[in-house]
């Protein structure tokens, strides 16, 4: 078990190696070494390693740890060159390294194009890139966004390449307190710009540019959405039976999404290792005649080898699958070869190979749960299926199942409060439906695509798996709207992650292996965890924060103080839904309130809002402004709908320490604003330039 750290030590030797590079890279990232350091650094520790290995006698019997920090210290460096390599900004064929705004740039689509409300979609390859002087091949990637033109677009697909004269834009982030990283999570795809394009910004080139083999998994992956489509009916059926089978969520209603993961299942529709472990299971009993002889297990292995990875090419390869699929390679090969394997030696060495092949997966979210629920699931669902034992055998695998819920949970639970801030209350009843069910439909969903050919039989299978799918999403909406079947909104820091996870190691060692001096340091760092919580508490209680959000199109402003907060803006941003949920939720989340329709020291006069000893002024289309022998002293002038006003005048009527300009306004506007502003000697913030605007005091 890994509570008994000594025989896992050496049971998984991997984990001595991971270990380090794990730090190495995270290091890298958040702490940028020059790269002829890194490599400087790496050789030393190589070239001293094998002197040592090679020196006998007194010397290396009494310095034999001066090998492991050796090691040890080759793989963090190791860690540090393969993150900076892998950063596509650091390579000399990026694009942006020889791109300038009147370039032609040369793209090829990585994907078919995705519908959106207002575009389509696609991600790009920038293969080459004529600054006028000379075409330079380079790499990288762009997401381009087509104007919604069915007829102008109907000549583009996977594989098309594109030219291009339109000027990129780089991506960047809200700004938004607590918003998520969306520039770094594209640059972790080598993504690092985008642009919105019309029919006369591009021309299609002929031919297909894409692999062979890239294309054959493209269209085998199209062929089985059009089965899907074709034989399920619903487009709610239709969506998870794509998310269940080849991992396609853009079908997928976000309001179903979210009832899923409320209620714990989210890994359902997500494809993950849970999916791959059935194909697994299914591949084995199918193939069980082949397991006699040296040679028959051979074939096996290749089989199952060869569906195995099909599958996990088919639905994109994400990191969980990923993981799930190098863990079963290394335990067919094992069984192949009549070798037995530890699992905490596979855990850790696919971990290494992963993070080898892709150091960023460190960050996926899925990479992290994957490995946290196995690892949770193989230490505690031994001692969790102990607490009962049942003599009825239907009980007794119910059991298990339950067990196997609860042991995913115990790891997991930490990372995802600090990642999605919430707890799913009711996972168990959740798991117990949705997972043998879900199973029974991603069965039939292969049964129907092998049976495609044959319409009668293809057309039933499609309405059983519709009805199955039917009752599992009815049952899921019937959890979810269970009073407090979810505890959301929860605030985590990464230091109280880790201090619940210490928590958890703690109570582990007391309960599972009798140690009982755990008990003072599981207390200890309870009250930690309680401490750090009741001074950020008492913290935010004397605190008052002004917040004018980054939404685009919208405006959006906070008046927090304390616990709770008092929103003004537009209708849209206080409807429940994604728009909310997106760019206004993390904040709150963050700072940890609730709304209040009053707060203490904040009254309004339309057009002002007096908080505490600040003065705001809102400035929208209703505001009529016109020159006055003196000015208004304000603290705060915000700034939004594209009012008709120059700065000039607005800055005659109401003199502001700050004026700002909200996500309401045009781009044109607020950059004429802007030059206004800086020919005037008055500061200034654009939330689409600067992020959200955030005053403490």
């Amino acid at each position: 078990m890994l509570l008994t750290v000594a025989p896992v030590w050496k049971e998984a030797p991997f984990i001595r190696l991971l270990i380090p590079l794990m730090t190495g890279i995270i290091f890298q990232w958040y702490y940028p070494v020059w790269v002829a350091t890194l490599i400087i650094a790496g050789l030393t520790c190589c070239i001293f390693f094998f002197l040592f290995s090679f020196s006998k006698g007194y010397f290396l019997f009494r310095h034999k740890w001066l090998l492991g920090i050796l090691l040890m210290s080759m793989f963090f460096f190791a860690g540090t060159l393969i993150v900076h390599f892998k950063n596509i900004t650091n390579q000399h064929k990026w694009f942006g390294s020889v791109y300038h705004n009147k370039a032609v740039i040369i793209a090829v689509l990585n994907e078919p194009l995705v519908e959106k409300n207002k575009s389509y979609k696609s991600v790009a390859a920038v293969i080459a890139v004529d600054n006028g002087k000379k075409i330079t091949k380079t790499e990288g990637n762009i997401i381009l966004y087509f104007k919604k033109d069915p007829l102008a677009v109907s000549g583009l697909q996977y594989g098309s390449a594109i030219v291009l004269n339109k000027p990129l834009q780089p991506i960047t982030n809200s700004g938004n307190p607590g918003a998520f990283d969306y520039k770094r999570y594209c640059l972790f795809q080598d993504i690092t710009h985008q642009v919105f394009l019309s029919e006369n910004d591009y021309t299609i080139a002929e031919g297909n540019f894409q692999p062979v083999y890239k294309q054959w998994l493209q269209n085998s992956k199209s062929r089985l959405l059009q089965i899907l489509k074709k034989y399920i009916t619903g487009e709610r059926e239709a969506g998870v039976a794509e998310a269940l089978l080849i991992g396609y969520r853009d079908d997928l209603d976000r309001d179903l999404v979210q009832s899923y993961s409320n209620t714990g299942v989210i890994h359902v529709i997500a494809i993950s290792g849970m999916h791959l472990a059935m194909i697994y299971g299914l591949l084995i009993i199918i193939l069980k005649p082949f397991s006699k002889s040296r040679k028959t297990r051979l074939l096996r292995g290749i089989i199952i080898l060869s569906v195995l990875w099909l599958f996990t090419l088919l639905s994109g390869a994400g990191p969980s699958i990923l993981r799930s699929a190098v863990m079963f390679s290394f335990i067919v090969i094992g069984e192949s070869l009549s070798k037995q394997v530890s699992i905490y030696h596979t855990l850790s060495a696919s971990a290494f190979f992963l993070l080898c092949y892709n150091p960023f997966f460190v960050w996926d979210v899925g990479f992290q749960l994957s490995y946290t629920a196995v690892l949770s699931i193989v230490i505690f669902s031994g001692p969790v299926s102990n607490w009962f034992y049942f003599k009825n055998k239907w009980a007794e695998n119910v059991w298990k199942l339950m067990a196997v819920t609860i042991s995913a949970q115990i790891l997991t639970t930490p990372l995802s409060i600090y990642h999605f801030h919430q707890v799913p209350n009711l996972f168990l009843l959740s798991n117990l439906v949705i997972v043998p069910l879900s199973g029974i439909v991603l069965y039939a969903e292969i049964l129907l695509c092998i049976i495609s050919f044959i319409k009668p039989v293809a057309e039933l299978t499609g309405k059983l798996i519709a009805i199955l799918i039917q009752w599992m999403n009815g049952f899921i909406n019937w959890v979810d709207d269970i009073p407090f079947s979810v505890s959301n909104n929860i605030s985590m820091s990464i230091i109280q992650a880790c201090l619940l996870y210490a928590f958890i190691i703690f109570v582990s060692l007391w309960l599972m292996h009798k140690r009982n001096a755990m008990v003072k340091y599981a207390v200890a760092v309870l009250l930690i965890f309680s401490c750090r919580i009741s001074l950020k508490n008492i913290y935010q209680q004397q605190k008052h924060t002004l917040i004018v959000y980054n939404t685009p199109g919208y405006s959006a402003t906070d008046c927090i103080s304390g616990k709770r907060y008092y929103f003004t803006g537009d209708d849209t941003c206080r409807k429940e839904g994604f728009f909310r949920n997106f760019h206004l939720n993390p904040s709150r989340i963050l700072y940890n309130v609730k709304q209040a329709d009053a707060l203490p020291g904040l009254w309004s006069s339309p057009p002002f809002i007096f908080f505490k000893n600040k003065t705001i002024v809102l400035l929208d289309s209703t505001v009529k402004i016109s020159p006055v022998p003196g000015a208004i002293h304000v603290d705060i002038v915000i700034v939004s709908q594209n009012i008709k006003y120059p700065v000039s005048l607005i800055s005659q009527a109401f003199r502001g320490n700050q004026y700002v300009f909200d996500g309401s306004n045009s781009t044109w506007k607020i950059r004429q604003w802007k030059n206004e502003c800086d020919s005037l000697h008055l500061r200034r913030h654009s939330v689409q330039d600067d992020g959200a605007f955030v005053l403490d005091f």
